[in-house]
């Protein structure tokens, strides 16, 4: 059978591999601790299951708008408005998309060709290869070091541009790191992309997840415009509602124009109900104080997760400032695949290894999983380490 060259390159998404794996073990009646899924363990919160559950209730069923329900772009750009310093969001400026993944693949599609390069930092999300490389583009990696907190170097930046430098990902914090750039770092970043004509590509989904403040650095706190920033971001990892795809993209209007006339043809848009349930949430009054409430949780989880593995053998543990992840380094090997396997089959715990992430010799582990599950997991690790 033969495939376009448009897929040639293409893998499947190796986190969602791995936690699949992880629940085929459990269906086949082995006991598994799965801390490889990136998504938190908390329900839906109510304010969304009744904005889901009313517009289901309403018997509306038509097709909502390609780039969005008013009501959620706006509730988005109000979002962005009321924490970040930019304050100038419009709906326009907004698309809403399935997921983040949905949006990041739009403005691939819009700004990249053949002949581009996109420069992606260490460690990266996978998901920003293979965007880049369907949009026929060529993703240049821009190394960064455990020792210097995978902190990106404007020197490195500069080494690495070409002509054909077209834009620059940004994850803070990152995933799979949990590394934080801070404003300082921002701000050299958004400089050098404007004296630089560069656009930068922000993914920001776990921006509220900050344990040293209520939102980590936005690229919208040092950008003096929208213009030649796409900011990314969703409902799915700070207000837990990853099963309802709902994630976003904000950029000038001219690109939503275009990433919207591209979901068109694709998806045609997230799904209605999502679509009405993160409104819901993202217009309430209660908004920021359950954001509040999954960090301070996840805050205990982070520090036990640490605390538990911190002088485990084997293994390097360092404190993330944001996300849901321990990025812990191997001492003893930098096969971390062979590591995550055998982590897996012989002690029970599913995590995601470093290759995937452009980094090996690591393991990411989720720490937003429920308490007892957590407790077991760190306990089998200490025992297969030991």
């Amino acid at each position: 059978m033969r495939f376009s060259k448009n897929i040639s390159s293409l893998v499947p998404s190796p986190t969602l591999a791995i936690s699949a794996r992880a629940k085929q073990m459990r269906a086949a009646g082995e006991s598994v601790i799965d801390l490889s899924a990136g998504e938190p363990s908390f329900p839906t919160p109510d304010v969304g299951i009744a904005g889901g559950v009313d517009f289901v209730r309403s018997g509306k069923s038509g097709y909502p708008p390609t780039p969005g329900i008013p009501e959620l772009r706006s509730a988005v750009a109000d979002y962005i408005n009321e924490s970040t310093e930019l304050a100038s969001i419009e709906p326009a400026n907004v698309i809403i998309s399935a997921g983040v993944k949905q949006a990041l693949f739009n403005l691939s599609f819009c700004l990249f060709q053949e002949g581009d390069e996109v420069m992606v930092p260490t460690p990266y999300w996978p998901t920003y290869l293979a965007v880049v490389q369907l949009a026929g583009a060529l993703p240049v990696i821009v190394p960064t070091a455990w020792d210097e907190g995978f902190r990106i170097d404007i020197d490195d930046l500069e080494r690495l541009r070409t002509p054909a430098t077209k834009a620059l990902f940004l994850n803070s914090p990152g995933n799979p790191s949990g590394g934080v750039y801070d404003r300082d770092l921002m701000e050299q970043l958004a400089a050098w992309a404007r004296e630089n004509d560069v656009w930068i590509v922000s993914d920001e989904i776990y921006r509220r997840l900050y344990y040293q403040g209520d939102s980590a650095p936005s690229i919208y706190d040092v950008a003096h415009a929208a213009d030649r920033v796409v900011h990314l971001d969703g409902v799915s990892k700070a207000f837990s509602m990853p099963g309802w795809r709902i994630g976003y993209a904000a950029a000038p209007t001219e690109l939503i124009q275009k990433m919207s006339a591209l979901q068109s043809q694709t998806t045609s848009g997230a799904a209605g109900p999502s679509q009405h349930a993160a409104a819901a949430v993202l217009a309430s009054p209660e908004r920021d104080d359950i954001v509040r409430g999954f960090r301070d949780i996840l805050y205990r989880r982070r520090d036990t997760a640490v605390e538990a593995l911190r002088d485990v053998p084997g293994l390097e543990v360092r404190v993330p400032a944001g996300a849901i992840y321990l990025y812990v380094r191997l001492t003893g090997s930098e096969d971390s695949l062979e590591v995550a396997e055998k982590l897996l089959v012989e002690a029970g715990v599913a995590s995601v290894p470093g290759e995937p992430f452009g980094t090996p010799g690591y393991l990411r582990l989720n720490y937003s999983v429920a308490d007892d599950e957590l407790a077991e997991g760190l306990a089998r690790i200490k025992t297969f380490f030991s």
